[in-house]
């Protein structure tokens, strides 16, 4: 089935969530050269999977944009966090490169997937419209949390609770990864029982090998 695989990207992304979640609460930076920007790759590739089925390949390109989301916030992120030297002059000239260089490659990285994100947004709410997910997907609609205040607060909880918390519908750009995967388990389940498909879905916050 072209939901299968799924699993494991939502899989990874619950994962790397929580990963992110714990080195916030340490105070570390997020990661994302070996996790996030990995991880789009796999998302688009299982696009030959859901072509024909265009509710899945509005879940996927859904997800797409969500993880090209979470890559621009780390990496702006990181330039929030960098300040320049005081004296850029008294600093030794192959410091100063590497820190051009840093800043060059962090600014190529945001303004590529900031136009991904955007692509795939777009993709995602012409094969998954909102109001296909409320006259089609009635259970997912309903499940949704309306107060929307909850947004930001929702997600302050430990790892271990992360995939009990609510979604928020209609999916935006300010989504995050975990809601994400809350909202594409709500819809798979009714998506398998439309089908009549028995499968049973899982995600792991264990880092997938």
């Amino acid at each position: 089935m072209a939901g299968r695989g799924t699993n494991q990207y939502r899989s990874y992304m619950a994962a790397y969530y929580a990963q992110d979640l714990s080195l916030h609460l340490r105070n570390r930076p997020g990661e994302v050269e070996q996790t996030w920007k990995t991880l789009l790759p796999l998302c688009l590739s299982y696009a030959r999977c859901t072509k024909d089925f265009a509710h899945l390949d509005g879940l996927r390109s859904y997800l797409s944009s969500i993880i090209a989301s979470a890559i621009c916030t780390h990496v702006a992120q990181r330039a929030s966090s960098t300040r320049p030297h005081d004296s850029p002059h008294d600093m030794p000239h192959a410091d100063l490169a590497k820190q051009h260089t840093s800043i060059a490659d962090n600014f190529s990285l945001l303004a590529d997937h900031t136009l991904k994100m955007s692509r795939h947004f777009q993709d995602a709410r012409i094969a998954l419209p909102a109001s296909d997910l409320q006259t089609l997907y009635k259970k997912t609609w309903a499940g949704r949390e309306t107060n929307m205040k909850l947004a930001r607060e929702s997600d302050k909880t430990s790892a271990a609770t992360l995939l009990a918390g609510p979604y928020f519908l209609p999916l935006g750009m300010d989504t995050t990864p975990v809601q994400a995967v809350r909202f594409g388990l709500a819809f798979l389940r009714e998506y398998c029982d439309k089908e009549g498909i028995s499968y049973r879905l899982r995600v792991s916050l264990e880092r997938p090998e």
